[in-house]
């Protein structure tokens, strides 16, 4: 063995796993049959180099693969593989989309896509074009993943790179892994970005969550978000807040507690609006209540008055809810629509009653179709609708506007002369 080695040099798995341990991340062993791989985190993203072998069984042939689902909600694709012999007449059929304006690297390379602007800012990158120049060869693209292995998230596709043979070579495997950093930067942040940048940390937390998995765990959302949800409260600028707002619902616990300890951090009044329906909300988030976490978040932002409100009408006291006539009136009923499957049902549905909630009518029936009239909540909830639709079926008072101008009564003209006869 060490004859062939001294012969050979080290095998392609030594020689990833020390790449593996370079890079901090993790060797796969694929054993006497399977493929190995290298897992390596970058940024938001993880890393999976593996070789895959494709033919009919007779001919086969063994490539060496790199692959980073990422977030793409644009759809842009492209593909960029070494000119050869075939590909400068396909360049004269235009089979090649585009030239990104280096003469050298257009030359050598041929570069398809979907958006020319964004092919040239990508391939504008000086690293990128010197990263690609330095595999000998190569073939580049973003793939979408609709197949046999299951379908990504929406919004989420793949940066793929594949080339014949196994590589073995450490100095290539590296450039490989800095040109999918590199790239990657590019494709979902523009080049890279700052941790005091706003806007880089809303399209994190915009992007979807879960895990992508295919043997081994391939890309995974949802530390990223929450890491972003935390950075954009601390960075507190108000412009964050449509985008916090949008994950207050979602499945993640603690993206939903960052989300709202992001939004108390901001501490301006567009952020209590989201919010307030939450009051309802029985879910536990860190084993807590966590509209627990919600009432005082918007204790921070000034409404410790509005969570006593609602908090007792939860508890079956309407008094203060009677005379509420503060702004958030929608996000109270979307809150005591949201309790009404919650140990607190009953008195939700009946402070709906009180209130004279009329637009929770379609929350209510949807409530019985699931209860029925059988317990406590399910007969508030019946009786509620009752005297709603009781209500909502009385004649409407007839407004001013409704009454036409030319009906209403006219003062008598001041007497005098006529101001024909004026001379």
């Amino acid at each position: 063995m060490n004859f062939l080695k001294a012969l050979f040099g080290p095998s392609r798995k030594e020689i990833w796993r020390q790449l593996s341990r370079e890079l901090e991340g993790q060797f796969h062993d694929g054993g006497l049959f399977g493929h190995s791989a290298v897992q390596a985190p970058s940024g938001d993203w993880t890393l999976t180099l593996d070789t895959f072998t494709s033919g009919d069984g007779k001919t086969n042939q063994t490539f060496t693969r790199l692959r980073a689902p990422y977030f793409n909600p644009g759809g842009f694709r492209f593909d960029i593989y070494r000119a050869g012999v075939f590909s400068g007449f396909g360049k004269a059929l235009g089979m090649q989309d585009v030239e990104v304006g280096h003469p050298g690297f257009d030359r050598d390379f041929v570069i398809k896509g979907n958006a020319p602007r964004r092919l040239r800012r990508l391939f504008g990158n000086a690293t990128v074009r010197r990263l690609i120049q330095a595999q000998p060869r190569i073939q580049l693209s973003v793939k979408g993943r609709d197949g046999w292995f299951g379908r990504y998230p929406d919004g989420m596709d793949e940066l793929h790179f594949q080339a014949l043979g196994a590589i073995k070579d450490p100095a290539r495997l590296r450039n490989l892994f800095d040109l999918f950093t590199e790239v990657l930067w590019e494709l979902c942040h523009g080049g890279r970005a700052r941790a005091d940048d706003v806007p880089f940390h809303i399209r994190r937390v915009s992007a979807p969550g879960g895990r992508i998995t295919n043997k081994y765990v391939l890309w995974e959302g949802d530390g990223p978000r929450r890491d972003a949800a935390a950075a954009l409260g601390r960075l507190g600028d108000a412009a964050a807040i449509p985008a916090l707002a949008d994950v207050l619902w979602e499945d993640d616990a603690v993206l939903r507690l960052r989300a709202v300890e992001a939004l108390a951090a901001i501490r301006h009044p567009d952020a209590v609006g989201p919010l307030v329906p939450l009051l309802g909300d029985a879910r536990k988030a860190a084993g807590l209540r966590f509209r627990d976490g919600v009432a005082e978040a918007l204790r921070q932002l000034g409404e410790g008055e509005l969570v006593v409100t609602v908090g007792a009408a939860l508890g079956g006291d309407f008094g203060r809810l009677k005379v509420y006539d503060g702004p958030y009136r929608a996000g109270i009923i979307a809150a005591l629509g949201h309790a009404l499957e919650g140990s607190s049902g009953a008195h939700a549905a009946n402070a709906l009653a009180k209130i004279h909630a009329v637009e929770a009518l379609p929350r209510l029936r949807e409530v019985r179709r699931s209860l029925g009239a059988r317990d406590a909540t399910g007969q508030a909830v019946s009786a509620a609708i009752g005297k709603l639709e009781a209500r909502a079926a009385l004649p409407r008072a007839a407004a001013a506007a409704d009454v036409e101008v030319d009906t209403l009564p006219r003062s008598a003209q001041a007497p005098g002369p006529d101001p024909g006869t004026l001379p």
